[in-house]
Order: C-alpha cells, then structure tokens, then sequence
C-alpha cells in the first residue's frame, strides 16, 4: 500500500509503534554523567544506521537494509573523519531509536536533550501551524501515553526547523499530545553545523502539565519535503543527554 506519509498520519501510526521492545544495550554514560544517545561513529558507510528501527519500532533498518532503502532516505557519512547521519529526499518516513528499556537512563539526572543539525534546504512555503507541514529537520521525544477519545497514543515534543514560523513558536497538535517547539528558521544558518540543547524535563512539565516520565520511549528523526514537492538535504550528529550545569 503506497501511503502518503503526512504528520497526520504518523500521528496515528504513534498508536501502533512497538515501544515494548525487548531489553535494549546500556547507554555509554562519560564521566561527566552525560549519556550518548547516537553519534553515528559504529555505523557503516553509505548505509542506514544500526541502532535505528523502522517509525513502528519493529525491526532494526540495517537489518533490512535492501528492501528499506529506497523508503528510508537516510544514510550514514563522513567528512573530516567525522560520521553523521544525511537525510536527502522528499517523501517523510521517520525513524526511530528506542529508549524504554534502556537500564542507565533517567532523565531527572540528565535533563537537556543536545544534538547537531546541518541543513541545506528549507521546503518553500511549509508551516507546522497549518497547511504544508513539511519540515527540513526535526527531532521528537516521545514519551508516555496520552488519550485520543479511548485510544493510547504517546505524548510527544517535536523540536523542528520551520520553514516560515518564528523562534520560539510552540503548537499544541492532535488534541494536546504533539507539542511543536521552533528552535531554528528560515534560511538562517545554511550549510552550517548548530548544536541545539533542549531541557526536555522543563519543556514537558511546561507543555503537558505534569511530572515528567523517568525515561522516554523514543527518540525520532524526520526529515521531509513530499506535501511541497521539494527535495530535502539535512544533516544529523551527537544526539546527548546532558546533567545541568
């Protein structure tokens, strides 16, 4: 079934993710106390990565790495000795790192989420408040489940690159469980690596109104430019948790 993969719809396949996954591999944690997430540097080259699953959590993408490729636009390179994960394409199909069972992760103790975009192309005329929601870069934390009507489905923060609203704007979508946050715009750093931190506690606590969960269930990536029929190139680094200062 070819289907078009708009954030409506990956609202509602947030219903059917399998974030019960068996137990996971401990986090590196350095001396510091901050916890890696992803840095992309075990990885191969040219090829998806391999900690990452599939949006519904049920495989790891290396694994299916030929029958997976042409729909997931995402591939792992290097420059100056550094590895990094690219998105180039069009239609949207996040990915998905599982965090729930990780055994070393508590984000009370490590509450600023920091991580590196690099982005080369905006989609022309796309707005996360209405109309073409398409995104040149974004990252969600996804966390404990909310209700629609008499269905779970995951609360979750999206941090994004708009191509049009200011910084700073926040939405509430889908009936208050996908909250928006604008932490870049515009053309605005083109072609450049910017480091983002994020206190994901405070930002939950502000969004939602209650206590933050002990542990998300996952961190997603997704790039896309399918609604404005543009072509998207965005670059992805050193996903962190990091204890306050």
């Amino acid at each position: 079934m070819n289907i078009r993969f708009s954030t409506t719809f990956l609202f509602l396949a947030f219903s059917f993710i399998n974030f019960s996954l068996s137990a996971q591999d401990s986090l590196v944690t350095f001396e510091d106390g901050s916890v890696l997430l992803e840095d992309f540097e075990a990885d191969g080259l040219e090829i998806l990565p391999s900690r990452w699953y599939d949006r519904d959590a049920n495989y790891r993408l290396l694994e299916y790495n030929k029958t997976v490729k042409d729909t997931y636009k995402y591939r792992v390179l290097k420059e100056d000795g550094n590895k990094f994960l690219r998105y180039e394409g069009q239609k949207a199909m996040h990915i998905n790192l599982p965090l729930a069972n990780r055994d070393n992760l508590n984000i009370h103790e490590t509450p600023v989420l920091s991580w590196s975009w690099r982005v080369f192309d905006i989609p022309e005329g796309a707005n996360e408040d209405f109309g073409k929601n398409d995104v040149a870069a974004s990252i969600y934390v996804v966390f404990n489940f909310g209700r629609v009507l008499f269905k779970k489905v995951p609360k979750s923060i999206r941090y994004t690159w708009s191509s049009t609203l200011p910084v700073g704007t926040e939405l509430s979508k889908f009936y208050g469980n996908q909250k928006i946050v604008v932490v870049a715009s515009g053309e605005d750093w083109l072609g450049e690596w910017i480091t983002f931190e994020r206190n994901i506690v405070e930002d939950y606590e502000r969004l939602y109104g209650d206590e933050a969960p002990v542990t998300p269930l996952a961190i997603l990536i997704l790039s896309d430019g399918d609604e404005t029929h543009n072509n998207i190139l965005a670059d992805y680094d050193d996903i962190f948790l990091l204890p306050l200062k």
